[in-house]
Formats: C-alpha cells, structure tokens, sequence
C-alpha cells in the first residue's frame, strides 16, 4: 500500500505545478510565458473576456522634457531705488509695502536749506551774465578799433565765459531736484523739493521714514514693476547642451494649478556656478498671464527640447518588467488566437496619447500593438 500511494502522488504534483503556472482572469486561465520566450499564445476566447485591444503603431515629432525649478524675477530695468542727489528732512511720507504707485506721484519731499542757496546762486549768477556779456561785446569792439588795450577784451571774455558755464552748471544740479532754473525766479524759490516716482509699480520696500535726515545718495524706497516679469530657471550642468534660446517652458502657477503657463527660452546661461547650475531666462508666451505671477514666486517648471521623429505607441500598451519595457505585437493569427511576439523597447518623451519608443527590432505602421490587457501575459 505504501509503494501505491507513492505512484499515485506522482501525476496529481505535476497537475498542481501546470495548473500553478499560469494566471487566472475572469475564469480563463492564462499561461504566462517563460522569461525567455519572445512569443505568447493567445486564444480569441482569453482577448474578448479580459476586453484586450489592438492599437497601431504611430509616427510623429515628440519632445522630450527637462524637469526644472525656477522663480519669478523682475528684469532690471523694472527695479528702481528711490535716493536723492542732494541730503535733506523727509516729509510726507506716508506708503507701506505693496502700495502701487503712478509714474510722476509725489512719493514724499524733502527740505533742505541748501536748496536756497543753490537757487540763489543761479539767480545771482544768471543775473550777471547780462551785463558780462555787453561788457565782452563793448571790449570786443573797442579791441578791433585800438581803442582799448587786448587785456581788457581778454579779461571780459573770461568773465562772461566763467559765468555763462557756472550758469549752466547751476540749472544741471536745480534739474536733479526737479528745479526749473528757466522758470525760476526770487517770487518761485523753494526750500522743499518733490520726490515723485519714476515707473509706474508698487513699494517693494520703505527705509526711510519722516523727520529723518536722509544723506545724499542714501536709498529711501524700493520700487518695483509688474510691467514685464520673466521666468528663471536653474539647470544642471549634464542638460546645458540640450537647451536653446526658443525652447518652450511649462509650468503651473501654485494658486491656478489647473492652467499651464507657457513661456520661450529668451537667454541661456554662459558659465556654470559652484553647484555645476547655469540659469536660464524666459519670458511668457502670454503677456496677459504675467498677472498671475508674483515675483520670488517658486516654480516647478517642464523644457520642452527639440521634437524629433520617432515611433510611437499608445502609453498604455508599455509593459514594465523589472527595469525593462516590452510591447506585445500581433505576428500572426492561428486557429482561435493569436500570436504575439514580445519586443523590448526604451520609452521616450510622452505625447497627448502616445508615447515614443525606440527598439532594435523593424518595425511598420501595419504592425499592431496590444493596447490593453498585456500586462497579465507577461
């Protein structure tokens, strides 16, 4: 009895092992094939109740992405600090951070007595240029005639030429306060002078503050502007190649995360920094999406490289084994299936449906592709 019961187990293991090798999908067992083997069988019965489907091959331009992060700047000519020629008291001020302001506004005033003084010189001296002139042109006449010794000419020349540059030097420094010195006159003398803005934005920041004395040249505001505001991203040494002026960047603005905000590759950096990074600077397509943005605002950005012709199949029919990809194709009907050949291929840049793939093995737009289901064959 003993040496039957050994008999007996024998064929009942082997039934166990086949039936263990394979998967079972809605009652239809699938066998999986060997590692190995590059061809799986397929029955018409196992395609409609797992609801496979074929695909075709496609070929079109696909671009591959460069993963990036990057902020919104302000380009340098929409910054300004607001600092005097001339010291003096602030007052009138009356703006917080984030203030927006027009270009011309009246930002604060600032008074100093200096500011007299300059305008008295100019009107003195402006005042003396009248009669240094005549006296010049009577020397001058009365030298052609031998009249009068050439010194005298010489010395009126100087006189008049002395006054007339320290006049136009006197109106240069009246313009840096804003002091038409065409205009000016004892009735229009002032010891306060306007501080008005030169862009239109808004306060970044406020470092001055009324009553203090602000020294010539020291920096009272910061003012910025949303006139024009681009995009700079940080890239890596190994991707400097890859990118060029015109290339597409996309991103997603943290409080619309639905809209993609498109922008071109305006400058590629030149030199690589410490971090072996080199930024590069891009500008929106959309103007009008600008106002979305803020400036600092952190940003998880896409490069869209060059489209290159490519292969491509529907992502979905990628199957992922381990660290590899196949695809299962049709190589030939037999009686009640198929028989799908196993191709190994490398995924690239991902389209709106398809995604392009690279293989060593021939392939045709006649060929086709399983699109669903192949992943319990494999």
């Amino acid at each position: 009895m003993k040496s039957s019961s050994k008999i007996l187990l024998a064929p009942v293991l082997a039934l166990f092992l086949l039936t263990s090798c394979g998967k079972k999908e809605d009652g239809i067992e699938v066998s999986e094939a060997p590692s190995e083997s590059t061809e799986v069988q397929l029955t018409v019965e196992q395609f409609q109740t797992m609801k496979m489907e074929w695909g075709e091959l496609h070929t079109g331009e696909f671009s591959e992405e460069i993963q990036v992060q990057g902020t919104v700047q302000i380009p340098v000519e929409g910054m300004r600090e607001i600092t005097t020629y001339f010291g003096g008291y602030v007052e009138d001020l009356k703006l917080i951070e984030g203030q927006g302001v027009r270009k011309g506004e009246v930002l604060f005033t600032l008074e100093n007595p200096e500011f007299l003084r300059l305008q008295q010189d100019f009107l003195e001296t402006k005042s003396q240029l009248a009669y240094l002139k005549a006296d010049w042109e009577r020397q001058n006449t009365l030298a052609q005639e031998q009249i009068s010794a050439q010194k005298n000419f010489l010395k009126a020349a100087a006189d008049y030429e002395s006054a007339l540059a320290k006049a136009k030097s006197l109106t240069k420094q009246l313009a840096l306060i804003s002091i038409d010195g065409e205009t000016l006159s004892p009735a229009t003398m002032q010891s306060k002078i306007l501080i008005t803005s030169p862009i239109n934005g808004f306060v970044e920041e406020v470092v001055a503050v009324p009553g203090q004395f602000l020294p010539a040249g020291a920096k009272a505001l910061n003012l910025i502007s949303k006139d024009h505001i681009h995009v700079e991203l940080v890239l890596f040494e190994k991707d400097a190649s890859k990118v060029r002026p015109g290339q597409v960047v996309e991103f997603i603005s943290p409080d619309r995360p639905e809209e993609v905000i498109k922008a071109k590759i305006k400058v590629v950096g030149k030199s690589i920094n410490a971090q072996r990074q080199i930024n590069v600077h891009a500008d929106l397509i959309d103007k009008k999406e600008e106002g979305q943005l803020t400036p600092g605002m952190f940003l998880q950005a896409r490069i869209q490289l060059d489209p290159r012709q490519s292969l491509a199949v529907p992502e979905e029919s990628i199957i992922e084994v381990g660290e590899e990809h196949y695809i299962l194709v049709q190589k030939s009907k037999v009686e009640g299936g198929f028989v799908l050949q196993k191709i190994k291929v490398i995924p690239g840049a991902k389209g709106k449906n398809y995604r392009a793939i690279s293989t060593a093995t021939a392939l045709d737009s006649t060929t086709l592709v399983l699109v669903k289901g192949g992943f319990n064959l494999l």
